[in-house]
This record gives C-alpha cells, sequence and structure tokens, in this order.
C-alpha cells in the first residue's frame, strides 16, 4: 500500500501531544541522531507502551507522541545508515542509530507494510465470517506465528470502529494467559494482525474427544482463566465472551498452558454501560443480568467462566438445547441446578458462588481465589511437578447421583412473552460452535427492562 492511499487506521488524534506522560525511573533510555538545521543532534529517546518521548540534550523540556497505529518504517540515510521513520497524520520524526531493539518494541503498537517481504504464508489453519487464520514464517529466522487477515474490501461502516477497538485492547495485553498482538500489518486489501502460534487448538474440541473432566482437570483450566480475568480486569476490562471457543491451548493436551483468546466482544468497563455492544456474548453462557437488559459489571465474565467450569466437568452447559429459544429463555433465568450432580462440596459451593444468578450475591475473584475449593486444588497442584496432560487427567464419570448438598430454591423471572419473535430459529447443541447475541449501539438505560430488541446471531469470529 503507497502511503497516498487512505489507510484503515487514519486518526485525528494528534501525533504530538500537548500534555506531558509520566516518565518513569524503570524506563529505558536509549540516544539516536535526530537530523535538525541540516545537522545531526544526538537525542535521548523513551518508549513506554504507545508513548515515545524525546528528551532536548540542552533544554529540560521533552516531546511526547502517540505512535499508535502510526506507519513504521525502516529508512536509509548515506551517512548515517538505517533509521526509523514514524509517520501519524501528516507529521513525521526520523532518527538514526542502533535501531533494531526500538524497532522491535514500536511495531506491536504501530502499522507496518511490507508484510509480503518479511513473512511467507504456510497454510490456512481457520475461517470466520470476518477473518481466515494463516499459519505463517518469518522469513529471517523461520520462526512460525499466526496471523489474522481481514478483507477491507468486505468490512461494512460499523466494522471499523469494532476492530480497531479489538486492537486496541490486545495490545494492551500482557500475560502468559491472554493473547496479544505482536505486529499489525496493512495494505490495499488486507490488514495483517501478527499473533503467537498456538498449535493445541481450542479446548472445545478437546472436549469432543475427552467429554469430561474431573475436578482437578477442571480446576487446572478454570484457575489459569480466572488469573486472566483478574489481569484484563485489572487494565479496565471486561472480555464478554468467556467459553471453550475462546480458551486456547498453547501445546496439544497441555491444558496447564491455556490463554484466553477473542476480544471481539471485549470493552473498557463503563458504569453507565453505554458500550460499542451492549448485549453480546454466545447464547448459553451470558451473565442473566445482560440478557435482562440490566446494568452490569465485571462480574458478568464471572458467570460465563461458572459455565465453562460446568461445562468442563459435565461436557455440556446447564442451557443446552437443540432449540435456539429454550437455551436463551434458560439462560434469561440464570437458575442452574446442580442437585442431580455427585461433586465435592467444595466444587458445589464454588460452582453456586460462580453461577449465582444475582450478581450482587456472585463470587469475586478475590473469593473464588480463596475458595476450599481452590485451596484444595491448588496445592495438589503445586505438589505435582510432572505436567499434566489430558491423558494423565482422570475424567469425571458419567454417573449422577443427588448431591448431599442441596441448590437454593431460586425463584426464576417470568421470560417475556414476545421474545421468542425476537429470535432466529436455530439449533444450538453442546458440540456446535454456539453463535453469538450482537446488539450494536444499544444501552440498557434506553429501553424497558426484562425486553430484548433486535438481537442479531452473528457467527463467532476466529
Amino acid at each position: 500500500m503507497s502511503q497516498d492511499n487512505k489507510s484503515f487506521f487514519d486518526f485525528t488524534s494528534p501525533f504530538k501531544l500537548k500534555r506531558p506522560i509520566e516518565i518513569f525511573q524503570k524506563s529505558q533510555k536509549d540516544q539516536f541522531y535526530v537530523l535538525k538545521q541540516d545537522k545531526f543532534k544526538l537525542k535521548t529517546f523513551v518508549l513506554q507502551r504507545n508513548y515515545l518521548i524525546k528528551f532536548s540534550s540542552k533544554k529540560p523540556k521533552q516531546q511526547f507522541y502517540n505512535i499508535t497505529n502510526s506507519l513504521l518504517e525502516f529508512v536509509h540515510h548515506p551517512l548515517m545508515g538505517t533509521g526509523i521513520s514514524i509517520t501519524k497524520n501528516g507529521e513525521n520524526i526520523t532518527f538514526f542509530g542502533l535501531v533494531e531493539n526500538c524497532y522491535s518494541n514500536l511495531r506491536k503498537w504501530c502499522i507496518q507494510l511490507n508484510f509480503q517481504k518479511e513473512y511467507c504464508m504456510i497454510k490456512l489453519i481457520g475461517k470466520g465470517s470476518f477473518a481466515k487464520v494463516y499459519k505463517i514464517q518469518r522469513l529471517s529466522d523461520k520462526k512460525e506465528f499466526a496471523v489474522k487477515l481481514f478483507d477491507k474490501t468486505t468490512f461494512k461502516c460499523q466494522d471499523r470502529p469494532a476492530l480497531l477497538k479489538e486492537i486496541e485492547l490486545m495490545r494492551i495485553m500482557n500475560h502468559k494467559n491472554v493473547v496479544t498482538i505482536l505486529e499489525t500489518y496493512e495494505n490495499e486489501q488486507y490488514i495483517f494482525i501478527i499473533q503467537e502460534l498456538f498449535n493445541g487448538g481450542e479446548l472445545h474440541q478437546e472436549l469432543k474427544k475427552t467429554k469430561t473432566f474431573s475436578e482437578y482437570g477442571a480446576f487446572i483450566i478454570i484457575q489459569q482463566v480466572i488469573e486472566a480475568l483478574n489481569y484484563i480486569h485489572s487494565h479496565g476490562i471486561i472480555h464478554r465472551d468467556i467459553k471453550p471457543e475462546n480458551i486456547i491451548m498453547r501445546e496439544q493436551g497441555m491444558i496447564e498452558q491455556v490463554v484466553l483468546a477473542d476480544f471481539g466482544l471485549a470493552d473498557y468497563f463503563r458504569k453507565d454501560c453505554k458500550y460499542m455492544f451492549t448485549r453480546c456474548g454466545t447464547p448459553g453462557f451470558v451473565a442473566p443480568e445482560l440478557l435482562q437488559d440490566k446494568i452490569y459489571d465485571y462480574k458478568v465474565d464471572i458467570y460465563s467462566c461458572g459455565i465453562l467450569f460446568y461445562y468442563l466437568l459435565l461436557g455440556k452447559g446447564p442451557f443446552d438445547s437443540n432449540n435456539y429459544d429454550q437455551t436463551v429463555m434458560g439462560n434469561f433465568n440464570g437458575w442452574v441446578d446442580l442437585t442431580k450432580f455427585q461433586f465435592s462440596i467444595e466444587c458445589l459451593e464454588l460452582l453456586r458462588g460462580m453461577l449465582d444468578p444475582n450478581s450482587i450475591r456472585r463470587f469475586t475473584i478475590e473469593q473464588i481465589q480463596q475458595s476450599s475449593f481452590f485451596r484444595k486444588y491448588s496445592t495438589v497442584f503445586q505438589q505435582n511437578t510432572s505436567q499434566s496432560s489430558l491423558g494423565s487427567i482422570q475424567s469425571q464419570g458419567d454417573s449422577i447421583t443427588n448431591s448431599p448438598l442441596q441448590s437454593p430454591i431460586l425463584e426464576q423471572k417470568k421470560f417475556p412473552s414476545d421474545l421468542k419473535n425476537k429470535y432466529e430459529n436455530s439449533q444450538v447443541s453442546s458440540i456446535q460452535s454456539p453463535m453469538r447475541l450482537n446488539t450494536r449501539n444499544y444501552s440498557p438505560l434506553s429501553a424497558q427492562l426484562g425486553k430484548i430488541q433486535n438481537l442479531q446471531r452473528i457467527p463467532i469470529q476466529i
């Protein structure tokens, strides 16, 4: 893509910032040469996430640059050699020196143009309505990655802000149990999102093979998902689409190395609940307050994680049905009957705490981590120094008996009588990929409580 063509990532936000950015003491400082008045002068630079800070050698004054989605390129000067050019909204900063390490740090936040010169396609490994996923190889060192390939020619006007938000959120991520973006490229037709290559596949694919997990096996997975949620919540982000399809294993059968993926429905938490997507998620995994058009918070992720926990133990969700309306109706009420299952007391207590339809009573992350179930199996996990695999984790038996603990009787909410006409008729089973609920530009503050409007079903994105 030539620089003259309009980029998908064009912004009106300024490149140079007037307000100062806090400079942390431990931030690494590097010196590079900048051309000024036909002379190269040595300047000190600091890169803090998506901000580049340039110091003057003679003045205490600094210049601050927001490099998010800037065009990043290598340039060459006959005397100074290789340099870095950063361009945004018609403004540019170029500097020379030992720039390779700096370039590696910048490319997570910037846009590059030369994908075909850096990578080669190996094979298609995933396909969705919005993107294709390919296994690729970096030409310089033969290391393999994954790339999500978006066709710009198929985008609708409302798709652009959604993808920009997803990219923004994923760039922030830096946790072993959360997927992140390594690089972003663009040409005339495509956007290339480079990510780590996970060879283990999706968790729901393994569930088709193993059917169920033991309590210990479920713990190994759930405690990692809780760690991931704790991390993203600490950054003010809610995920809103926790399910087996969005839990990825780094290596085949290695359940102690899972990653939370797909931030297509994630957003920064807002107290007023006015999100880009307000009512969204996957039928059967959504927190009931979200379907009931109530104000919601981070605890919607806890409920979905509780459904995932249930799914791991039983091989299906509590609201699974061949009838889509029945799935959503059960999910709308949010009540899960645990009286007929033979699990440990600790397991049942945790399930009830995570699946409480009342978000006020529902467990917090801290309560989950301090639960007797987590304490019990954390000790076992720490004592087990050998790596666990799917083959070594005992599956839960299929026998169902009455539990020694009875679930509290909760009054089911009346399901709106006109809801059935709001949905499309289709089937959702425990072995098929569920569809997303997705209503754009909708806030529960502007509609009657308990009434679901304009509900659309959108295929799962890869």
